[in-house]
């Protein structure tokens, strides 16, 4: 049973969490690692025995559940038919590729002895699912909304590779490690089609029964708490199956399709279900999982074990794993896959092998694999690998990726402003159709009062942010102007000093084609945000 001091650091753990997820949105860089950091500081400041025996395995697959079930739920289905084939290679092919190559490479290079082939192929496993959320709120933070296509794609890749992920890992390269010589693959590639199989079968029966018991009972309390339970049964109800001879794993992909097919209730004989609410629902307890999976990352890291005589080697050999992942495994796996869309271009492609952010499904799939292992020192060395990969994907990938996007002239550009307006338009066109609808005596006055003051203050908020945007505008207008104004001045004392002869014709010349370009290209954006300002009048 949890001690009081145990439940409250378990509270600081998510208060001081929260706090250091918002910091990261507003700096624009991964909220994981903090999350992590925070881990190491609390493992230092406190000791690992201070909360005793933590069943991070069991914590790792309720927060597979919770972030897979989100995941569904909030996944873009009509964007993701469109490069339906590409998610569906990437999520299927391209994980397998990835942990085959990964696994070869990372037992070639690393130092004899170290990592056994077994032991390669289960840490490439692990390393192959991708973290979009990271990602999503460093793009968003950051202003950037890359091209429909490529965001389709990478939403529907992390969706349903992170369940590929877990079933590869669990039926395939786990029993690879902790049952060395029993494997018989005939039979471990029909655990793992009979996983895929039954997940879908299973994800459609949970949302279906939760999608009556949300229609009929839902209201208030009912709905939160129907919801939240409803990964956790879909994620139960499918690892039951692993307690049969035939050793199924269908709970991971069981909560991505009990969420998508809650998402499109009426594609499965259903009403609609109150996805504004479900939603709300589930990113709030999806965060809190995450803000637990990420603390607990550094606070397990086995410190001791770490700096213990030859130890010390797996912080080269996380690096080396974390280049090879990132550099080399990925990349090869995305272009072969992609090689047959020829709509997508060698931009596209690199870009979504750069985007591909390790992050909590790697953490979590760590820790259920280390539970499964028997020995301690394999454990151990699998458990500092990813840790040292995960943070170093986070810090270089999640951070580079926007600035990459930009480069690579990946982004959609988005009228911010006019978004604003048209949605504050929409909102008194309706308030103006509640006042005729009330006029003509066909809503009651209390009715009318409440939806009335919502609208209201819908548009109040709608019109600060407008006048804000405006704002910024208007000021980033006047600093091009002094901006080309600096510049011209510039240029006219070069010109001067040429005259007299004071510089030679060679640095004038450059220094004049210099500035001359900087001063069309504010010349160009200046027209653009013209442009913009007219458009918002």
């Amino acid at each position: 049973m949890a001690t009081g001091f145990e439940v409250y650091i378990a509270v600081v753990f998510i208060i001081v969490g929260a706090i250091l997820t918002r910091i990261a949105e507003r700096y624009r860089f991964p909220y994981p690692i903090p999350l992590i950091l925070l881990g190491l500081g609390l493992q230092f400041m406190i000791g690992q025995e201070a909360l005793g025996e933590i069943p991070l395995d069991f914590l790792a697959q309720l927060t597979l559940a919770v972030v897979l079930f989100y995941a569904g739920l909030t996944m873009n289905i009509r964007e993701t038919r469109l490069s339906i084939r590409s998610v569906m290679l990437l999520a299927t092919l391209g994980v397998l590729l990835t942990s085959i190559i990964a696994g070869a490479t990372i037992s070639i290079f690393s130092p004899a002895g170290v990592i056994p082939l077994a032991v390669a192929l289960l840490i490439g496993a692990i390393l192959s699912p991708t973290d979009p959320a990271a990602l999503f709120s460093v793009l968003e933070s950051g202003g950037v909304r890359v091209k429909r296509k490529l965001f389709s794609i990478l939403e529907g890749e992390a969706v349903f590779n992170d369940a590929t992920a877990v079933i590869l890992v669990i039926t395939g390269f786990l029993p690879l490690v902790s049952s060395p010589g029993e494997q018989n693959w005939v039979i471990v590639i029909g655990q793992f089609a009979g996983s895929m199989g039954l997940g879908v079968v299973l994800g459609l029966a949970v949302a279906y029964g939760m999608g009556k018991l949300l229609l009929t009972f839902g209201g208030g309390s009912n709905t939160s708490i129907l919801t939240a339970a409803t990964p956790i049964l879909a994620y139960g109800l499918g690892e039951v199956f692993s307690l049969l001879p035939i050793d199924l794993h269908p709970g991971a992909l069981a909560a991505v399709f009990a969420g998508i097919f809650m998402a499109n209730s009426r594609r499965i004989g259903l009403e609609v279900l109150p996805q504004k609410s479900m939603r709300g629902v589930m990113k709030n307890f999806s965060l809190v999982f995450e803000l637990a999976i990420f603390t607990f990352i550094g606070f397990t890291l086995d410190f001791d074990w770490f700096f213990q005589g030859q130890n010390i080697v797996f912080i080269g050999v996380g690096l080396l794993v974390a280049i090879l992942v990132i550099f080399i495994a990925r990349p090869i796996s995305v272009f072969l896959v992609t090689l047959t869309d020829s709509k997508m271009n060698m931009k596209e492609r690199f870009f979504i092998s750069w985007a591909g952010v390790k992050g909590v499904a790697s953490a979590a799939l760590g820790a259920i694999a280390i539970a499964g292992i028997a020995d301690p020192n394999i454990g151990n060395g699998v458990n500092a690998i990813i840790f040292i990969v995960v943070l170093f994907s986070l810090v270089v990938q999640g951070i580079t990726t926007p600035i990459i996007a930009r480069k690579l002239n990946l982004i959609e550009e988005q009228d911010s402003a006019q978004e604003i307006a048209s949605q504050r338009d929409a909102t008194r066109h309706s308030l103006l159709f509640l006042v005729d609808q009330y006029t003509e005596g066909k809503v009651d006055s209390s009715i009318y009062t409440i939806l009335k003051a919502e609208l209201e203050e819908e548009i109040y908020t709608l019109e600060d942010e407008l006048r804000r945007v405006i704002s910024d505008r208007r000021s980033q207008l006047k600093m091009l102007e002094m901006r080309e104004e600096i510049y011209r001045e510039k240029l006219t004392y070069y010109q001067a000093e040429y005259e007299q002869g004071k510089i030679p014709d060679l640095i004038y010349e450059d220094q004049k084609l210099e500035l001359q370009a900087e001063i069309d290209e504010i010349a160009t954006l200046r027209r653009q945000l013209r442009s913009s300002r007219e458009s918002d009048n």
